[in-house]
């Protein structure tokens, strides 16, 4: 089904999921991430191969995700990440489809814009869902991290599907994702498709600054704001406040502006 772009991976050295969640699991963890063109991306993969293996399961480097976000009746998580909150979070059931495996993640932003994710395997049958356990675990992470209560109702808002293929430092806790290939629909049935050409890739080091945000200056790239969850809505959904996305999305998504569509009616159950 997402078969758009394809990098060229066959020549990389290769690493287990197991010596990954060992040497750099990174649940909390410092990010970065940079939006490539496919051109420029693969000249990116080239300048990491003396640093970085492949993660490869049963000889697949590219793996398939499906994501589906959650957020309340306001669009909390959504405004709260335009407004620059530092305490904002994402809430989210996750399915790696090659393995047919579900987890319920929670990502909380912590001191010094730190990521701290939590997660919980998951029912399948409950993907795009918020079960009571699920629920229970919101709460749980919130008041562990923010020191707070969390009661608020949630509910499906953004389904997403799309390529990744993850990168490990050889000689550092380091990851390097690239997202490509999204096939994003809204909570009113309308559908996106990311130019084939986008790459979304996201650094993850337990600082901040790691060995890939030094190659990645060095060849004239900078961060920027892109949250797959707040281009996702704005691709499908009119009438939100999309200033702090607005060159991301015109530059990278061919986006011409709101799509002036119906706003949101419920995706799926609590």
């Amino acid at each position: 089904m997402i078969d758009r772009f394809t990098p060229d991976l066959n020549a990389w050295d290769e690493v287990t999921l197991a010596e990954v969640n060992k040497r750099a699991p990174l649940l909390d963890r410092g990010e970065s991430k940079y939006v490539l063109d496919a051109e420029r991306f693969a000249l990116t993969l080239a300048a990491f191969r003396d640093d970085f293996e492949v993660l490869t399961i049963d000889d697949r480097r590219v793996f398939i995700y499906e994501t589906i976000y959650f957020d309340t009746p306001d669009l909390d998580m959504y405004r709260h990440h335009v407004q620059g909150r530092r305490r904002r979070m994402k809430v989210r059931s996750r399915r790696y489809v090659d393995s047919d495996q579900c987890y319920f993640e929670v990502k909380l932003k912590g001191l010094r814009e730190r990521t701290i994710k939590q997660r919980i395997p998951y029912d399948l049958s409950a993907h795009g869902c918020v079960t009571d356990e699920a629920k229970a675990f919101v709460r749980d992470c919130v008041r562990s991290q923010y020191d707070r209560e969390f009661s608020d109702p949630l509910s499906a808002t953004l389904a997403m599907a799309y390529n990744r293929l993850t990168l490990v430092g050889k000689h550092s806790p380091e990851r390097i994702t690239a997202d490509f290939n999204l096939v994003i629909r809204g909570s009113n049935g309308v559908e996106a498709l990311t130019p084939s050409r986008t790459i979304i890739v996201e650094v993850k080091s337990p600082s901040g600054e790691g060995r890939a945000d030094t190659l990645l200056r060095a060849a004239r790239l900078r961060p920027e704001s892109c949250s797959k969850y707040c281009v996702g809505l704005n691709l499908v959904h009119d009438g939100l406040n999309y200033n702090r996305f607005n060159h991301t999305l015109r530059t990278h998504f061919e986006w011409p502006g709101p799509p002036h569509v119906a706003s949101l009616p419920t995706l799926g159950s609590d």
